[in-house]
């Protein structure tokens, strides 16, 4: 099977929409390792304790069923040890992100298969979350994410002979194999 490199245009294209996707993981990534910081920043200076008190307060003098449930989920959010491990899954999540923008950018053969690995792993997960509790923001990123997923398939696939060498032209066609026998070889001519 012969592989024709990609049109300039769609090259492009398939460029401008790897950096959106790269500068995506570059954002969520800061965004994730920032909440952490923040969140260990609350665990170390004592503030858990701090929240849960608030929490009851506001639990124990609210009338509205809105007011209720925000105070139990304050309650349950801010216990020490789910403030630790939050702290911990938004640095590691941040890390993975910085992984797979890094890899991406830097043209890595196996980059988008990377991506495309990781973020099939937690759809499932997302898919479940929807349907517990539905919201726009939730089917935005799953939707989000599915193209992500679908387009750095293609692109992997499509990209294959370019990947792994960054500025490389692409590989060229393979030419069929020839029926016939080899042509024997040429002499050279002689003068006289």
């Amino acid at each position: 099977m012969t592989s024709a490199s990609p049109a300039p245009q769609q090259s492009h294209a398939d460029q401008a929409a790897l950096r959106i996707i790269i500068v995506y993981k570059v954002l969520k990534a800061l965004l994730s390792i920032v909440a952490g910081i923040i969140i260990g920043g609350a665990v170390l200076f004592g503030f858990g304790p701090k929240l849960q008190a608030h929490a009851a307060h506001v639990h124990e003098h609210a009338t509205r069923a809105f007011a209720l449930h925000a105070a139990e989920l304050l309650a349950k959010l801010s216990t020490p040890r789910w403030l630790r491990w939050s702290a911990v899954a938004l640095e590691l999540d941040g890390s993975v992100n910085l992984l797979e923008a890094w890899a991406l950018r830097e043209g890595h053969a196996w980059g988008p298969w990377v991506v495309v690995v990781i973020t099939a792993l937690f759809l499932p997960l997302e898919v479940v979350e929807l349907w517990r509790h539905p919201s726009p923001v939730r089917a935005g990123l799953l939707v989000g994410n599915l193209v992500i997923l679908v387009f750095l398939i293609w692109y992997a696939r499509r990209h294959a002979s370019q990947l792994g060498r960054p500025g490389a032209p692409p590989a060229p066609p393979t030419a069929p194999a020839a029926s016939s026998p080899p042509a024997p070889p040429a002499t050279p001519a002689t003068s006289a």
